[in-house]
């Protein structure tokens, strides 16, 4: 019974990696066979910004049938308007089985010239607007100490599924209020998989097995 409850519970913990234009020209081949299930791929930055390996990668991850999501960096000094513009225009449309599009917010002292309201309003109008412009609602990705300080635990924020930044040895990361739990977690951003032959990439967890994650799709 036992070792029947770990294997159970390593499943509820799927693999999946997070990629840009620092990976290089990735085999996703290889990255199949090393067992990665999903990836979410940097499609833009700012207002005008677009990552140059995003058309290959987000086309090579599908034609692999790994489960792909798009991340845009968000610069709060550019207009919301612009950016939500920026990552619709990248990533198109998004099709059945795709995951959710995703806000990345770090970079704290960027954000530290704004008031608390605006900030959070800043990030309620990029969620709104993508999720108009591509039919889903977003995800916001932050570690514990930028949920802290700059969202100061905003009630706000609770309706967003939370992807975790948080380097840890311990086997589950500190969730920062107002969430009670992560959906996705990045745990390393020193990971090597196989068919990423350049620098490290950034290794996660979903919460739940993969009929869940199908499930947070498009």
């Amino acid at each position: 019974m036992p070792r029947k409850r770990k294997k159970s519970a390593a499943a509820e913990h799927l693999f999946g990696i997070d990629v840009s234009r620092h990976q290089g020209t990735i085999d996703w081949g290889k990255v199949k066979a090393a067992g990665v299930n999903y990836c979410f791929i940097k499609s833009s930055e700012g207002s005008t910004w677009k990552d140059n390996k995003f058309d290959f990668n987000w086309a090579e991850a599908k034609k692999h049938g790994i489960i792909r999501g798009a991340y845009h960096f968000f610069r709060p000094n550019a207009p919301v308007s612009n950016q939500v513009n920026n990552i619709v225009s990248v990533v198109g449309k998004l099709e059945k089985g795709d995951l959710p599009p995703v806000l990345d917010a770090e970079v704290p002292q960027s954000w530290k010239r704004f008031s608390l309201q605006k900030r959070i309003g800043m990030i309620q109008d990029w969620m709104k607007g993508v999720e108009d412009g591509l039919g889903i609602q977003p995800i916001i990705y932050l570690s514990p100490s930028f949920a802290d300080e700059i969202l100061q635990g905003a009630e706000e924020m609770a309706e967003y599924k939370l992807w975790l930044a948080h380097y840890t040895s311990r086997s589950s990361p500190r969730v920062p209020r107002p969430w009670s739990d992560w959906t996705f977690w990045q745990y390393s951003e020193t990971g090597k998989v196989d068919g990423i032959n350049t620098g490290s990439v950034d290794l996660n967890r979903f919460q739940g097995n993969l009929d869940d994650l199908k499930r947070l799709t498009v």
